[in-house]
Formats: C-alpha cells, sequence, structure tokens
C-alpha cells in the first residue's frame, strides 16, 4: 500500500512540475506616508496609481497658485504691465512686498506666485485679469468644475486661510495635469531661481520653494503649500524614461520625504517604493509658502 502510494505522488510530481517551481507570487509594496491625504496619478493617462483620502476635502494652502497659474498662463498676458493695488500690496505673509502703485509685467508677477508662493503676486494677477479678486475667484470655481473636480471650492487665488477654501488631492492632482499641458506653466514650475524685476528698474532674486527640483532626479516640479491650518502639502511632478508621474500629499509631516517615497513607487516599473533618509524637518509654519 505504501508503495503504491509512494508512485502515485512521484506521477504527480513528474507531471506537474509547475507545483514544485512556480515562482511565488510578488506582492506589491505600498510606501507608509506621514501625509492624512495623498494621490499618485499618472499624468498622461490620469489613472490612479495610488490613493489615501484623496477625495477628502482639506485646506489646500498656496497649492491654490496652482489653478491662479494656469488661468494666468492661459491669459497670454505676459508683457502687460500691473500696476499693483493697495488690496494686492497689503495681502500678507510669503510675499514679494509688494507696493502700492509698483509697475511689474504679469509674467515677473506670475513667476513670483508659482516660484516664491507671494500671495500679493496672485491678486494682483486676479486684478488685473478679472477686475477684482472676487470675480476671479468665481473663474477659478468654474475651471475646477470644467476639469470634475467635485471636492474643491476656492475663496481666494493664493490659498490663505478662509472659511470654505477646500480641497482635496484628488482634485489638486487633476488641476496640476491640465495646467503642466501649458508650455509657460510647466516651465516657470521647473525653475529653480529667477530675478523678478520692476519696471522702475528693482529687481528681486527668487528661489523655488520646491527643494526636489534640486534634490530629485527627474523632478519637474510643482508647488508647495503650508499653513498651520493644513500643515505641509506638496504637489510634485517627476519624469523618468517617458514616465510622468503627479505626486499630491497634504497635512504631511514631512512632504518631501512622503513626496520621494510616492515618486519612488509611480515611476518604479513594479511600483516599489525606493530606499530613503528618514529625514524630518522642522521649523515653524509660514503661511500659505
Amino acid at each position: 500500500m505504501k508503495k503504491h502510494r509512494w508512485i502515485l505522488m512521484m506521477s504527480i510530481l513528474f507531471l506537474c512540475p509547475s507545483l514544485c517551481l512556480a515562482a511565488p507570487a510578488k506582492v506589491e509594496v505600498v510606501p507608509a506616508v506621514t501625509a492624512e491625504a495623498a494621490v499618485v496619478m499618472d499624468m498622461d493617462t490620469g489613472e490612479v496609481l495610488y490613493g489615501k483620502q484623496e477625495h477628502e476635502q482639506r485646506p489646500p494652502a498656496s497649492l491654490t497658485k496652482v489653478m491662479t497659474g494656469y488661468l494666468a498662463v492661459k491669459q497670454g498676458r505676459l508683457q502687460q504691465t500691473v500696476t499693483v493695488s493697495e488690496t494686492a500690496a497689503s495681502t500678507g505673509e510669503s510675499s514679494l512686498n509688494l507696493k502700492t502703485g509698483d509697475q511689474l509685467t504679469f509674467e515677473n508677477l506670475l513667476y513670483g506666485a508659482l516660484m516664491k508662493s507671494a500671495n500679493d503676486a496672485c491678486v494682483a494677477l486676479a486684478e488685473q485679469m478679472a477686475g477684482s479678486e472676487a470675480v476671479f475667484v468665481q473663474n477659478m470655481n468654474l475651471q475646477a468644475c470644467l476639469l470634475g473636480c467635485s471636492n474643491t471650492n476656492f475663496c481666494n487665488s493664493n490659498g490663505l486661510p478662509a472659511e470654505n477654501h477646500y480641497s482635496s488631492a484628488y482634485d489638486l492632482a487633476v488641476m496640476t495635469r491640465a495646467a503642466m499641458q501649458e508650455e509657460l506653466f510647466a516651465h516657470i514650475v521647473q525653475q529653480q531661481k529667477y530675478r523678478v524685476r520692476w519696471s522702475d528698474g528693482r529687481h528681486l532674486l527668487v528661489q523655488n520653494t520646491n527643494r526636489l527640483l534640486r534634490e530629485y532626479p527627474g523632478a519637474i516640479g510643482v508647488k508647495t503649500g503650508t499653513t498651520n491650518e493644513a500643515g505641509q502639502c506638496l504637489i510634485a511632478v517627476a519624469e523618468k524614461e517617458g514616465k510622468r508621474i503627479i505626486v499630491v500629499v497634504l497635512k504631511s509631516k514631512n512632504r518631501f520625504y512622503d513626496a520621494v517615497a510616492l515618486l519612488d513607487y509611480g515611476l518604479s516599473a513594479e511600483r516599489k517604493s525606493g530606499i530613503l533618509n528618514n529625514r524630518t524637518e522642522t521649523g515653524q509654519l509660514s503661511a500659505s509658502a
């Protein structure tokens, strides 16, 4: 009887070698991030590769400026001179320190808004485009709706704290995907430094607040954002071998660490996270930077 069982077992193993030689199934490694909400999106297809509370409504801080910049580049007023109003000049926190009556080209204000995260520049641009910031905000919300962003409502052009001003990680990725199709927008958010010039000859060298442009191979944008309520926020885009990935992290404890983990994940053929040095960020939060 034992002999028959032995023969049967050997026959099964001989006829079905795959039972012994089959490789174990690969387990997809999903990175752990500190952000309360995040998304990874393929920029070319719009496919969501990773999501964490990606449709949750949250304050977006200066990630708001992606929509402001998107509408600005579509207007094409680059060489138009803008005279700064008292309202724009009085806009606080991160700024170009604009004064009432200052004159700059539309293009210089746009660089200041997207690279230095200048809140006063955003208001000046909004007033130039729509007559008032309030009317411009209506255009922002209309464009968000047209893009299919169902969890977004803007109350200002720069992301300073305001009641009922919110978006989601997914919606911000959708806006970024649209904005990055605009050549000028994609060019500006990839620059590390730019000299903002006033019409009277004054100038200010600004550095992009997105340090991934200097530290992450393939990084091509896009925008940081920080307020006490929103926490550390970041939209990052990187490309590798023709593949472009958008990452959004909201209320992160370490936005650059989280973004690197998710970019590695999205850019990897097997979607596995890379090896990271866990560095923490310290210091007081600067409103809407």
